[in-house]
């Protein structure tokens, strides 16, 4: 079975942290459960089989995400990964060595980051846009992608599935 990597957007936050920073922000208890619902799907459509890595941002909010995530998608922890911080470039060099590793991982990061590596991995000369496939990386998102098959590989990757909890009740 190929590798599968989970890129998900941060659950819904307040608009602003009692510091004020915004690494601070938090998420609301409305985006607690949404995330708890996102993973609980993740969960069932991997037949509930244990994801080996959950990797977030740094920031409040993303971590928070990754800590509900991780147990409920039957994950050791959470690393936090400079590499997904809001303002950090692509995370190009971690995708590659987790596809190395083979193991499936859910990398838990910021919008416009979020999507702009799923674009990046997945689009390609000749094979037409995402944008048909992410109408909205909407926060708690999740974007299931496994590598192409050879010969065509060369670091790209497909679609499997989205997990959009707008779509879950």
């Amino acid at each position: 079975m190929a590798m599968h990597l989970y890129v998900m957007r941060h659950g819904p936050a307040e608009d602003r942290a009692a510091s004020g920073r915004d690494a601070d922000r938090r998420l609301t208890t409305e985006g607690r459960a949404r995330v708890e619902r996102v993973a609980i799907e993740l969960h069932r459509i991997r037949g509930g089989a244990p994801l080996s890595r959950v990797l977030a941002s740094p920031l409040a909010r993303a971590r928070e995400t990754a800590e509900i995530a991780a147990p409920l998608c039957g994950a050791p922890g959470v690393e936090v990964r400079d590499e997904l911080s809001v303002d950090a470039d692509l995370p190009l060099a971690l995708v590659a060595a987790l596809a190395r590793d083979g193991a499936d991982a859910l990398l838990v990061g910021h919008q416009p980051n979020v999507e702009h590596l799923v674009r990046t991995l997945v689009d390609a000369p000749g094979r037409g846009a995402t944008g048909v496939l992410l109408s909205s990386f909407c926060t708690a998102l999740v974007v299931a992608l496994e590598p192409e098959p050879a010969p065509r590989a060369q670091e790209r990757w497909r679609v499997a599935q989205i997990v959009d909890p707008r779509a879950l009740a």
